[in-house]
């Protein structure tokens, strides 16, 4: 990592995640580097983008190609009755910027998918998978893993919140399509609704894991860990995730 200094500025504003071990002033000067993409800007994204701008990353780029509607306020943080019909992207921006001014923030307004997608994701050290769709997750692990790119996904539905962390470079855990392989994935809120905290805690786990990783790669988070926490009944289940052996996108070896 070339030399960064951080100034007064930065270590008042960061006082507090410098005390801890795993960030102090080397992994902080990590995150005034790192590059993140956040894809989707729904109830996930949107607290996420908020945690990684005020956490001090460099530079993060936001994808979304939706409008806010009066149905996302209750879960989507950065948006109120103001921002009603505005692109989300512009909309988190103006509302993002004011809470850090040093950060980079990039806005792509557009849908992602396998075609741009490898080039939304280049240089970045990290993707956060905020979608709200098998097909786009899809499309996403694809390139991260076509890119060797750390994977971060989560999602929630009713009362539950599931998160995965993938790496490539982890030889025993497969990718999110080893994951369709081995269980069946429901991520559905539209139909099956949603509780605005349970997606706030999904949002959490997976900015807090990312983070950690921007900070210190070496840092002992959970890859390859499929996590599902029912909050309603605060049962939490978690499983390591094998490589699916016909797997044709990671083509991992058992």
């Amino acid at each position: 990592m070339n030399s960064v200094h951080l100034s007064a500025d930065d270590i008042s504003r960061y006082s507090r995640q410098l005390l801890l071990d795993d960030i102090v002033e080397e992994g902080q000067a990590r995150l005034k580097q790192a590059y993140a993409v956040v894809i989707g800007l729904g109830g996930l994204g949107t607290l996420v983008a908020r945690y990684l701008v005020g956490a001090g990353i460099g530079k993060v780029l936001l994808v979304d190609n939706d409008t806010v509607d009066k149905s996302n306020i209750h879960r989507q943080v950065l948006f109120n009755q103001e921002h009603i019909g505005q692109y989300k992207t512009k909309a988190s921006y103006a509302q993002l910027r004011p809470v850090n001014p040093r950060p980079q923030i990039e806005l792509a307004e557009i849908k992602a998918n396998s075609s741009n997608l490898p080039l939304l994701i280049t240089g970045a050290q990290c993707v956060l998978d905020c979608s709200d769709n098998i097909t786009t997750r899809k499309a996403i692990n694809a390139a991260c893993v076509n890119q060797r790119t750390a994977l971060f996904i989560a999602a929630a539905s009713q009362y539950s919140w599931q998160a995965i962390n993938l790496q490539l470079s982890e030889k025993n855990s497969g990718c999110y399509a080893c994951l369709l392989a081995h269980t069946r994935v429901q991520e559905d809120c539209i139909s099956q609704g949603i509780l605005g905290p349970v997606v706030g805690m999904a949002a959490c786990f997976q900015a807090t894991q990312a983070l950690l990783y921007m900070a210190n790669p070496k840092t002992n988070i959970t890859w390859g860990q499929y996590h599902i926490m029912n909050v309603a009944t605060a049962q939490f289940q978690s499983f390591s995730l094998p490589a699916f052996e016909h797997c044709e996108v990671c083509q991992c070896p058992l």
